[in-house]
């Protein structure tokens, strides 16, 4: 799975989102006014979404968000991951 990594400004309350490309392959719009450890914990929250195909999902959103705040998604549960990291 191939992720590329935008850091642009996007409004003060979105720390990231996630679009699925054509291709296959997904960006995350990072927010680049986060520091460097909220902006890390953004695009494993984005992971989290992509990997779980909560794009797919038609449960209420808030739903999903308060599924993902309650779990244990671990930063090992990224191998298979390719990121492309880009500054805008």
């Amino acid at each position: 799975m191939n992720i590329n990594i935008v850091v642009s400004p996007l409004e003060p309350s979105v720390d990231a989102l996630t679009k699925l490309n054509d291709d296959g392959s997904y960006t995350i719009f990072v927010n680049n006014i986060l520091c460097e450890d909220r902006a890390r914990k953004a695009i494993l929250h984005e992971v989290f979404h992509i990997k779980n195909n909560d794009f797919n999902d038609f449960h209420n959103a808030s739903l999903i968000e308060r599924m993902l705040r309650e779990s244990n998604f671990l930063e090992e549960e990224l191998d298979g991951i390719n990121f492309y990291y880009h500054v805008i």
